[in-house]
């Protein structure tokens, strides 16, 4: 069973020099979150997922790949990326809320 609860993103930020970190905030029924910290110059290759993906770009700059497409994004850019390929390149160091279909 899950509580509602209340949470603070930044108790979920944590940049490591040269890479990058995921935490996960939530994992439900209908739905995963997760904060995504990229640093600067890192890139998550275009590679192959099964799930969809809304990326909301709390802070930071990058470019987002999903399928064919590319966007450069900024703090309040939302990206939706179904299932297939997609990827991101940090430009600026990134943070990123996911919320992803369960998997």
């Amino acid at each position: 069973m899950v509580l509602e609860q209340k949470y603070d993103i930044r108790d979920f930020t944590h940049f490591v020099a040269g890479d990058r970190s995921k935490k996960d905030v939530f994992k439900g029924k209908h739905f995963n979150v997760a904060v995504i910290c990229l640093d600067s110059g890192y890139e998550i290759p275009p590679h192959d997922e099964p799930y969809d993906v809304f990326f909301y770009v709390v802070s930071g700059k990058g470019i987002f790949t999903a399928g064919h497409k590319q966007w450069d994004t900024g703090a309040g850019s939302m990206v939706f990326a179904p299932a297939g390929v997609r990827g991101i390149k940090c430009t600026e160091r990134l943070t990123v809320l996911g919320i992803q279909q369960p998997h």
